[in-house]
C-alpha cells in the first residue's frame, strides 16, 4: 500500500501522519475546507489537495481512501451517491476504502424504541452500523473486509471489486 486519499480530510489530521509514515497523500474537501487546508503548514507535506468537485475527472488509483465520519454528515442521497462514485473512481482495482462512522449503541433500541418502521428519529438518522454500511456500498462494488466497534463508532475496511 503505497497511496492514499483522505477524502473530507478536514485539519488534515490523518492526511498529514499518513505522509509522515511515508505514504503518497492526497486530501479532498469541501471547497470552503480546501481554502483552510491550503493555508495549513501541514499541506506541504501532501501530493495533492483538490476540492470534490475535481473528484470525478481526477483518477487518482490510490491503493486506499479513508473517510472519517463524512458519511454521518452528508444527508442527501444524490450527495451521498457521488461521494461514493467518487472513491470508485479515484481507487485503483482492488483497492481498499476505510470508513470510520458514528454508531447508535448496539446495546439500546433506538431512541427507546420510538423509531419504527425503518424509520429513524433525528438522533439515529446520521449514525451507521456496519451491516447499514454494508447495504449502502454493496451497490458501488465493496466487499466488506472487516470491521471493528469502539464505544460511539464502527470502522469498516471494504475491497472495491469488479471496476
Amino acid at each position: 500500500m503505497h497511496s492514499v486519499l483522505d477524502y473530507g480530510a478536514g485539519t488534515l489530521r490523518n492526511a498529514r501522519y499518513l505522509a509522515e509514515e511515508g505514504f503518497e497523500v492526497y486530501a479532498a474537501d469541501l471547497p470552503a475546507q480546501v481554502e483552510r487546508i491550503m493555508a495549513m503548514a501541514g499541506r506541504r507535506q501532501l501530493a495533492g489537495v483538490l476540492n470534490c468537485d475535481e473528484l470525478g475527472a481526477s483518477r487518482l488509483g490510490v491503493d486506499l481512501v479513508i473517510s472519517n465520519y463524512v458519511l454521518n454528515i452528508i444527508s442527501d442521497g444524490s450527495e451521498k451517491s457521488s461521494y461514493l462514485k467518487n472513491i470508485v473512481l479515484n481507487l485503483r482495482p482492488q483497492g481498499y476504502l476505510l470508513v470510520e462512522v458514528r454508531c447508535r449503541n448496539q446495546s439500546l433500541e433506538c431512541c427507546q424504541g420510538t423509531c419504527a418502521g425503518g424509520h429513524r428519529c433525528s438522533d439515529c438518522i446520521k449514525t451507521y452500523s456496519h451491516g447499514e454500511l454494508n447495504d449502502l456500498l454493496a451497490p458501488y462494488g465493496f466487499r466488506h473486509v472487516c470491521h471493528y466497534y469502539r464505544r460511539h463508532s464502527v470502522a469498516v475496511l471494504y475491497q472495491v471489486m469488479g471496476h
